[in-house]
């Protein structure tokens, strides 16, 4: 109608009785089982044509919650859905299900009484508020055929792939997601945590604390000695570094100069400060069997010291089968999920996608054993302060999403990673938000940009936790976190030096502080002079 304008007549149908409907009589074949599954019998199908409301068939707004939850056979997604001008919401929530699922814009002839079994239901809508859920059967879900689990390249392209484009939707995204235990002990989950840094750092495994680390930076220019000796001068203050995530195997720094430049460092490090440290190696790649390569290579580098390093995956970028593979070829290995380009679909500013809180709850089931999540609106990168549900639902047993409570049922924590514009300044009120600093902090700027070097800069930050600490017990008595925290450093050089380098970041989180740590005047501030001490290693 819409295409061919009088189409009726000029083919000759006069009346609207005489245009049939589709009666889906097609000649059906009884196929021999040739294979374990097939089946020789189907049920008759009586499928109604609705054209593209399908509400009747996946939609059920009778269905709660509460029962989905407690049959435990679904997959339950909350989106923010928005269908274009003239469009029905329930209708187009339904087709948006069905293109999700086993259902097109069309009624088909091969759709049986099985099929049906297995379509997506939108089971809530709130027309007003533009939310809607949907109950996915965990059958729909394709399966490994080497160990039968499940893959969470299937969630994603049924629950946010071909929706993403259709025609009679403005805008849907993804707001949260819930898995039942059943099928969530489908996925791998992280082999290792946190807990075992802290373990290699001699802190125990319960109450460890923040993880100093930092990212070389500048992200790229420098060459395997340079590389080496930036490492070496932040170990002997810090505990953990990173490779930026654009860093592998450039020819100008090609990883068998640069590795071997970082185990000397490490093993200096380690001899003259007496404690463990930790290293996150990049080995993103497109081909799966260079990553495998690239872990080999760098595992057989570090030797006996081989548990101290990580492997980072950028993990958006590169998809979460590279994630898999790093996490199934190398699970003894803390696996470090960075998350660049992610904000393309989880920003705010996007009505598309998902957001980072589904972002980073989805690293966490694939066994992600930690993953950037921001800094909450402390530093530089987009965020907002109740963006520390997103450390809840990473490192707790049971926590709570904007629509679903999840229960773990005892899978390993993700540790958030926090970095981007933080420094020592920046972490006492961050902690205050989160409630503890059980995080891994990777500070480029805040270590590196740090007057004195990237030893003070480390330093600086663990005295920024500590500072927190004291303050929270009441060490310095009825005051105000800022006020704390400028009283600690009249006594620690290293966080006074963090104050005189991020004037900007001091005079906005902690006014006065010139005055209170005795600094009358501008010209007493000194700037940062970078004459830090590098080694010539060997």
């Amino acid at each position: 109608n819409q295409i061919y304008p009088g189409w009726k007549e000029k083919l000759g149908y006069t009346g609207e009785s005489s245009v049939q409907a589709a009666s889906f009589n097609w000649q059906k074949k009884d196929l021999a089982a040739a294979f374990v599954g097939a089946s020789t019998t189907r049920k008759a199908s009586s499928v109604a044509r609705r054209a593209l409301d399908q509400s009747s068939r996946y939609a059920d707004l009778s269905l709660t919650e509460e029962d989905l939850i407690k049959n435990g056979q679904h997959v339950l997604v909350a989106y923010i859905m928005k269908p274009k001008a003239g469009y029905d919401y329930l209708a187009t929530a339904a087709h948006f299900a069905a293109e999700s699922s086993t259902g097109t814009n069309v009624n088909v002839c091969t759709t049986d009484d099985f099929t049906k079994t297995v379509d997506a239901l939108v089971y809530y809508i709130d027309p007003e508020n533009e939310e809607m859920k949907i109950a996915y059967p965990t059958a729909l879900f394709d399966r490994n055929i080497t160990d039968g689990r499940a893959m969470m390249c299937s969630v994603l392209t049924l629950s946010i792939g071909n929706n993403q484009g259709m025609g009679d939707v403005d805008y849907g995204k993804i707001y949260d997601i819930y898995f039942p235990p059943q099928y969530l002990r489908l996925f791998d989950g992280p082999s290792c945590c946190v807990i075992d840094m802290w373990r290699i750092l001699g802190r125990g495994t319960v109450g460890g604390g923040l993880v100093v680390g930092t990212i070389i930076k500048p992200k790229l220019g420098l060459q395997p000695k340079p590389f080496g000796q930036a490492c070496y001068g932040f170990w002997q203050g810090g505990d953990f570094i990173k490779n930026d995530e654009p860093q592998g195997n450039q020819t100008f720094c090609q990883m068998n100069e640069c590795i071997p430049e970082v185990v000397k460092a490490m093993r200096a490090a380690q001899e003259e400060t007496g404690q463990g440290k930790l290293f996150s190696a990049n080995i993103t790649a497109d081909d799966p069997n260079e990553m495998i390569a690239r872990a080999k290579y760098i595992l057989n580098q570090m030797g006996p010291m081989a548990e101290n390093c990580a492997f980072l995956v950028d993990g958006y970028v590169a998809g979460g089968t590279a994630v898999t593979v790093a996490r199934r070829n190398f699970p003894k290995q803390f696996l470090h999920y960075h998350r660049a380009g992610h904000g393309a679909v989880t920003s705010p500013q996007t009505q598309r996608g998902y957001t980072a809180f589904v972002h980073t709850k989805l690293s966490r089931v694939i066994g992600a054993s930690g993953i950037h999540t921001g800094t909450m609106s402390f530093g530089k990168m987009e965020g907002d302060a109740s963006d520390k549900n997103i450390g809840f639902m990473l490192q707790d047993d049971v926590a709570d999403g904007p629509y679903y409570r999840q229960e773990w049922e005892g899978m390993k924590q993700t540790t958030p990673i926090i970095s981007g514009g933080m420094n020592a300044l920046r972490l006492p009120a961050f902690f205050e938000n989160l409630g503890h600093s059980n995080v891994i902090l990777t500070a480029g700027g805040g270590a590196f940009g740090h007057k004195d070097g990237p030893k003070q800069g480390a330093i600086s930050c663990a005295q920024g936790e500590e500072s927190w600490k004291l303050w929270k017990a009441g060490t310095y008595g009825d005051v105000s976190l800022s006020d704390g925290v400028v009283e600690y450093a009249k006594t620690h050089e290293e966080l006074k030096g963090a104050f005189l380098t991020f004037q900007k970041d001091a005079d906005q989180i902690y006014p006065g502080w010139k005055e209170k740590l005795g600094y009358t005047g501008e010209s007493s501030v000194q700037a940062a002079s970078f004459n830090w001490q590098k080694k010539e290693l060997s």
